[in-house]
This record gives structure tokens, sequence and C-alpha cells, in this order.
């Protein structure tokens, strides 16, 4: 039987319409996927997804701000061949307390604040009270916690969502942080801020600046600006890197996966953390705080904190593997 032109033109349009779709493209899905940010549940912190690439973990030894009793050179080439997903603002008071909540995690003190230009030990400070005036905000970085209280937090994510949450390498840490920069900053190549007139930290970076400077009383040199942050700022306050990374630099330091080594001599050349079977006391710390002079805020600049302190600097963000 020989059908109409009408008949074969609805027959056509009948069979394009219940043709099954072809899904989209893994070049489409990964464009979307490192373009946006989410979050894996309503309490979970927001995740932006870096993308693989390559480049020098450290300083250069002739570098302006090099310092050569932390190890940060020779640097190293690395590539990282994967993505993975990190937090796009520090893990906060808010986001503690629905692990706190959930799980009824004990409310530890003995957390070290400011005192006098310096660092007391506190029995009643904790993250719940870590001693600031105004108190915290839930918007506000957690403070206050140990190494161990931000493994517990990333090992309830990793059991509430089903994916694999832990703490940043070194490497994956410096990595976000310089957002494909190869300068000191990811606003600048050699702004320490101690000699500058006017200095840009205060437009990207919670440091100790002039406005803390009579309250906190440091002995070391503070920005060139102002933040109007005595102490930490609710997250995502300041200017981001490229890679939308929010107080990578400033705020409150972060802590690491890695166990501390004085140098990168035989480190992995990729994202792995460098850690040990039996464990280890010192854990590596990132990025600086309200409390860190400038010339330590840097992309390189490396550090190393006892695995159970607790300070009022001292908080974390999340990695995600993807």
């Amino acid at each position: 039987m020989r059908l109409a032109p009408l008949a074969l033109l609805l027959f056509a349009t009948l069979a394009l319409a219940q043709a099954p779709k072809a899904p989209p493209t893994k070049v489409a899905a990964a464009a979307t996927a490192a373009n946006g940010a989410f979050r894996d549940c309503p309490a979970c912190p927001e995740m932006i997804t870096v993308p693989p690439g390559s480049f020098l973990l450290g300083t250069s030894a002739d570098g302006p701000e090099f310092d050569r009793e932390r190890g940060e050179a020779p640097p190293l080439a690395v590539t990282m061949s994967r993505s993975y997903a990190i937090g796009r603002y520090e893990v906060t008071v808010a986001n503690f307390r629905a692990f706190v909540e959930a799980t009824q995690y004990p409310v530890r003190g003995d957390c070290r604040v400011v005192s006098g230009g310096g660092w007391v030990r506190l029995a009643d400070r904790s993250w719940r009270s870590p001693g600031f005036e105004p108190a915290q905000a839930d918007n506000e970085p957690v403070v206050c916690v140990s190494w161990d209280d931000a493994k517990a937090y990333v090992d309830w994510l990793s059991k509430t969502t089903g994916k694999a949450y832990r703490l940043p390498s070194e490497t994956e840490w410096e990595y976000a942080a310089r957002g494909g920069t190869t300068s000191a900053r990811y606003f600048g190549a050699n702004d320490s801020d101690e000699e500058a007139v006017l200095s840009l930290a205060c437009d990207y970076a919670n440091v100790y600046d002039s406005s803390s400077v009579t309250e906190l009383a440091f002995p070391y040199a503070n920005a060139r600006c102002s933040d109007n942050h005595t102490f930490t700022a609710p997250v995502g306050s300041f200017k981001p890197n490229a890679f939308d990374l929010y107080d990578m630099l400033g705020n409150a330091r972060e802590w690491l996966q890695d166990c501390y080594t004085a140098s990168y001599r035989g480190r992995p050349a990729d994202g792995r953390a460098w850690q040990w079977a039996g464990g280890c006391e010192l854990r590596g710390v990132r990025g600086g705080s309200w409390a860190t002079r400038p010339a330590e805020t840097r992309a390189a600049a490396r550090g190393a904190e006892l695995q159970g302190l607790r300070q009022a600097d001292l908080g974390f963000r999340v990695v995600r593997d993807l």
C-alpha cells in the first residue's frame, strides 16, 4: 500500500519522537561540572571542580620571600592528572555543627586563643566559643578544631553522602590555591604588604592588618590596609582566585592530610598525600589566617602543627574524589 505524502510525514515525526535520545557526551558533562559549584547534601560544603594540569610545587630559592627553614625549595614539578573537587569555602561553623548534632561528637575545649600579643591555652575555649568579640556567625570558618576533629568530619561526610570526602593533600591544596598563577599570591607577585604603602591583601585575604594591630598587638609586621575584621570573617567576604575559591589565603589556616616533612625530597610528583603507615604527630597546615603576617600568607608557604592542636585561627576545608 502506498502512503500519501502527509501520512509519510506524520509517520516520520512519530518515529523521531519515540526514538531514544543519545546521552550527552563526556566532554559536555565535564564542562558543566567544571564550571559550576555543587553540594551533595543541604548541610554539606559547597564544592568546586578543579581541572587537571601541571605546576611547580614550592618556591625558587632565589625568590624574594623564600622561607629556607620550611623546605619550599627546590620546587617540584607536579602533574595533576585527574580533576578533584575542593571546598569553595572553608568549612563553616554551621557545617561543623550539623556534623556534631548528627553524631553527638563531643565538644572538646583546650583551645589556644590570643592574649597579650601571644597565644594561651584555655580549657573553656572550643569551636563553639573561640573567644571572639563579637561571637562568630554561622557563616564564618570553624576554628579550634584539631586534625582529628577534621578527620572525623570528613569521615561523616563520606558516610552520609556515599562520596569519598577527605582532607586536601599538600599538593592539591597549593595547586588549588594558585588558581593557575605562578606568583607568590594569586593577587600579586611580591605583594608582601609589609613595606608597601598600600596593599592588595585586604581585597583578597583576611590577614593581620592595620585594623587588628591595637587589639591583637602581635610582635611582627602587619599589612598596610584594613579589612575591618580583627578575627574570622564570613566566608566569601574577599575576592576569589581564578578557580572561584575563596579564602585560600587568610581567614583561617587549614589542616592537610599530609604528615609534615622538612622538604619535598622524595615526594610523589602527583596529587597524593604523603603519609606514614604508623601515623605522625605533625600534620601540614597551609593558607595563613587573620593572625598571620602578610609575608607568610603565600600559596607556597608551608606550616605544621601537632595533630591534636586546637587553635583559634586553625580550621580546614575538604576535598572530594571524582
